[in-house]
């Protein structure tokens, strides 16, 4: 196991490298730049100017060197500074991805405390009214378009029981930045998120669990004479959670890449919502450092659904 690690962190490596210089080409060939979005068109001599700015960013060498420049530096940790915030990129990606992370572990840690429950209730008690019922409700849910969905919640929850607040990941009182703060304004999002994403969680676990109850193993099981509930925990639970690993790997990948859309609903200062701004301010730097840390963390979520592979079915071995 510690060799496939090893081997599969080393293979990320030209992975990385490929992917940025695949987004600095991409972003280079868009018209304009971050000077473009944040100069006012009335000022006096604004093209010498820009040429000037353009100059001392290095943006008017050749893409070659701004690349080879932008990559010495990155790997020695100076990711520069952000042309529309004035502040070096460190100080924003930090703050972004601390809030990103709780807001999706939270989003996660409910997702499956509602959907491994519901999905294995479901295989419990298969075709009955129950697991119906239950599955028209959540193909409804599953059909409504999430920003629908985050609507809905914001304008109940937030707008008319005033339970939670409405945007942003912290508040202004006292208690404004700790952790308690944090959780609270990551609630309402996490909540809405993981109302969605539980369907897909109880589905997986429902379809896995029945599948794996069809197994010749878990028959002879039976006919031994084992308890019902340990052939169910030992047999049927262990081996039908092996689906459910792999979406919890994408979802790792997802969640540190940023969950764009909801952070942009719930104006949520997470990676999603900088990458956003980055994007639309056309500010390199920024655009750059979040690339890498999206392809890193997706990278290495979905080494980790392969490491847990391993430990939830002892014959899946990696030697």
């Amino acid at each position: 196991m510690g060799t496939y690690v090893v081997r599969r962190v080393l293979g990320m490596i030209p992975m990385v490298f490929l992917i940025t210089v695949f987004v600095f080409l991409i972003m280079h060939a868009a018209p304009g730049n971050a000077f473009d979005a944040i100069m006012n068109p009335a000022i006096k001599d604004i093209e010498q100017l820009k040429e000037q700015l353009e100059h001392n960013a290095g943006l008017d060498q050749p893409l070659w060197w701004q690349y080879v420049h932008w990559l010495g530096l990155f790997v020695t940790g100076n990711w520069g500074f952000s042309f529309t915030h004035h502040v070096p990129v460190t100080d924003l990606v930090g703050p972004a991805i601390r809030n990103t992370l709780i807001l999706g572990i939270l989003a996660e840690v409910l997702t499956i405390a509602v959907g491994v429950p519901f999905g294995i209730l479901q295989a419990r008690n298969p075709y009955g009214k129950f697991d119906y019922t239950s599955n028209i409700v959540l193909f409804c849910l599953y059909s409504v378009p999430f920003f629908v969905f985050a609507i809905f919640m914001i304008y109940f929850f937030a707008i008319d029981l005033q339970w939670f607040p409405a945007q942003g990941s912290t508040g202004t009182g006292p208690n404004a930045g700790t952790l308690g703060d944090h959780l609270y304004h990551a609630l309402l999002p996490a909540l809405s998120l993981a109302v969605v994403n539980s369907t897909v969680y109880s589905r997986y676990t429902r379809g896995s669990m029945l599948d794996v109850a069809r197994k010749d193993y878990v028959r002879t099981a039976r006919a031994k004479g084992l308890e019902e509930g340990r052939v169910f925990t030992k047999h049927v639970f262990r081996n039908g959670m092996i689906p459910i690993v792999t979406q919890f790997g994408l979802d790792f990948g997802n969640m540190v890449g940023g969950l764009i859309i909801t952070e942009g609903i719930f104006q949520y200062q997470g990676m999603g919502q900088l990458v956003i701004d980055a994007v639309n301010g056309r500010d390199y730097n920024v655009i750059m450092a979040t690339t890498v840390l999206i392809a890193i963390g997706v990278l290495i979520g979905n080494l980790l659904a392969d490491i847990l592979y391993a430990v939830v079915d002892p014959r899946i071995r990696y030697d």
